[in-house]
C-alpha cells in the first residue's frame, strides 16, 4: 500500500505540469493522503477483527469511515463487527447505508452529473469506485449480512427477502458460495412454511 501511495504521488507531481493553476492536482494529492489514512485505519481494523478483537476493529472502521466516507469497505466491515457483537439493528443500519451508496453509484450521471465542474477528489473517488464484479460481491455480502441480522431479530421473512435478492445478483463467474446461499434460502423457506 505504501509503494502504491508513493507511486500515485509521483504520478500526480508529473501531472502538475499539465494543470494550469495546480488546483486540480493538489485536490487529488490531498485526497490521496486522506484515502491512505483511511486505508491504514481499515487495515488496523482488519487485524483486530482477525484476532477476535471486535470492539477495537469496530472503532478502527468507524474512524476510517469518518476520515473518508467514500471508503465503503470500512462500513461494510463495521457491519460485520455489529453482527459479531449481536448488535443487529446497527448491522442493518450500516448495511442499508452502504447498499444505498452502491445503488446510487450505479448511475454515475447522478453521482457526477457534470465532471467538468467536479473537483479532483470527486473525480479520483469515482475512478477508484469498485468494478461491477466487486460491487456485486459487496451487495451480496451486505444482503447476506443484513439477512443474518434480521434473522437474529426474528424477522425470517425479511431475511428470506434479502437472501433472494442476494441470489438474484450472483453471476456464474462470481466467486460466491451459491450452494450455501441456496441452502440458507431453503432453511428459511422451510421455517416460514412451518410457522
Amino acid at each position: 500500500l505504501d509503494a502504491e501511495h508513493d507511486s500515485a504521488l509521483q504520478q500526480f507531481k508529473k501531472a502538475q505540469e499539465f494543470d494550469s493553476d495546480g488546483k486540480f492536482v493538489k485536490q487529488c494529492i490531498d485526497y490521496t493522503e486522506i484515502l491512505m489514512k483511511a486505508f491504514q485505519l481499515k487495515a488496523e481494523g482488519d487485524c483486530h477483527f482477525a484476532k477476535g478483537e471486535i470492539e477495537k476493529a469496530k472503532e478502527c472502521y468507524t474512524e476510517a469511515f469518518a476520515v473518508d466516507p467514500t471508503l465503503l469497505q470500512s462500513k461494510i466491515n463495521r457491519a460485520a463487527c455489529h453482527l459479531a457483537m449481536e448488535n443487529a439493528v446497527f448491522c442493518i443500519e450500516d448495511c442499508d447505508a452502504v447498499l444505498g451508496c452502491l445503488s446510487y453509484e450505479r448511475n454515475r450521471k447522478k453521482l457526477h452529473h457534470d465532471m467538468d465542474n467536479a473537483d479532483g477528489a470527486s473525480i479520483l473517488a469515482a475512478v477508484l469506485s469498485p468494478k461491477p464484479r466487486t460491487r456485486r460481491t459487496w451487495i451480496v455480502t451486505l444482503l447476506c449480512r443484513r439477512a443474518a441480522a434480521k434473522k437474529f431479530l426474528r424477522d425470517s421473512s425479511g431475511a428470506l427477502d434479502d437472501l433472494l435478492d442476494a441470489e438474484s445478483f450472483i453471476r456464474s463467474s462470481d466467486d460466491i458460495d451459491k450452494h450455501m446461499l441456496a441452502k440458507d434460502i431453503a432453511v428459511l423457506k422451510e421455517e416460514l412454511r412451518i410457522a
